[in-house]
């Protein structure tokens, strides 16, 4: 899968994998028991407390690693010291500007071969992706979210900021499960606001992967079709040139 993926990613801005060929490119660490104990891990996610609109439709956990050599068989994932997620409102113009200190992806979920292997391999499929465009890629920086999405005390909202950006090189979006909802249709759009294409991530382990720089994405709203209206997904993004990190108050600067 890592050639196909690639070269589509990089031909089109974006690839939408079906799950058979995922779980062929994960290979044998990717065991139904090994993804029944990393799904498991979103039963423990604490509410976002940041949602703009007030509401109490989504939990998360987030975390930060960086990748050396992206497509050498020697490259590692480590992980790196707590940090916050921030984004500029150029890109969120819902949240950004916002030093937001959500609950960190447990160690246990992080020490995961399953999770330590997608993130890694998926690495390099997106720096082969730049590499095909001209590009070489010497390290990733990336940061890492668990999502839940319900919609049992209303509509389920997984793109509350609309159409956008995440202000990084590469998004992936993995489906670990959707229960008992309906909607959450998502679109790609490209510079000029023309839409690529419309689809529905339901299969469990499909996944979408974006060029971000090149292409914009959003998700409608969902509502509930049933007792546990409920959209789980992990999101990871990779950017070359470092975390999104606010810019210095030049008002704070020493003069010299």
């Amino acid at each position: 899968m890592s050639d196909g993926a690639a070269e589509r990613l990089a031909r089109d801005g974006f690839a939408i994998l079906p799950a058979a060929e995922v779980l062929s490119f994960l290979g044998g660490v990717a065991s139904s028991a090994a993804r029944a104990a990393l799904a498991a891990t979103w039963n423990d996610l604490p509410r976002d407390a940041y949602l703009a609109d007030g509401g109490r439709y989504r939990c998360r956990r987030h975390a930060s690693h960086v990748i050396e050599t992206p497509l050498q068989p020697s490259a590692v994932l480590r992980d790196v010291p707590y940090r916050p997620h921030w984004q500029p409102k150029a890109y969120n113009r819902l949240h950004g500007g916002l030093l937001r200190h959500f609950a960190e992806i447990a160690p246990a979920t992080r020490a995961l071969p399953l999770y330590r292997r997608l993130v890694l391999r998926f690495g390099a499929v997106m720096a082969k992706a730049d590499r095909l465009r001209g590009e070489r890629v010497a390290r990733w920086y990336v940061e890492s979210h668990q999502f839940r999405i319900d919609a049992r005390s209303g509509e389920g909202r997984p793109t509350p900021e609309g159409a956008h950006r995440d202000g990084v090189d590469h998004v992936l979006l993995l489906m670990l499960g959707r229960r008992d909802i309906e909607g959450a249709t998502t679109t790609i759009y490209d510079d000029r606001g023309e839409a690529l294409t419309s689809f529905t991530l339901a299969e469990p382990w499909s996944a979408m992967l974006l060029d971000d720089r090149r292409v914009v994405h959003g998700t409608t709203p969902f509502r509930a079709a049933g007792p546990s209206p409920e959209r789980d997904t992990l999101v990871v993004t990779y950017r070359q040139h470092g975390f999104l990190e606010p810019e210095p108050d030049p008002r704070t600067q020493d003069t010299p």
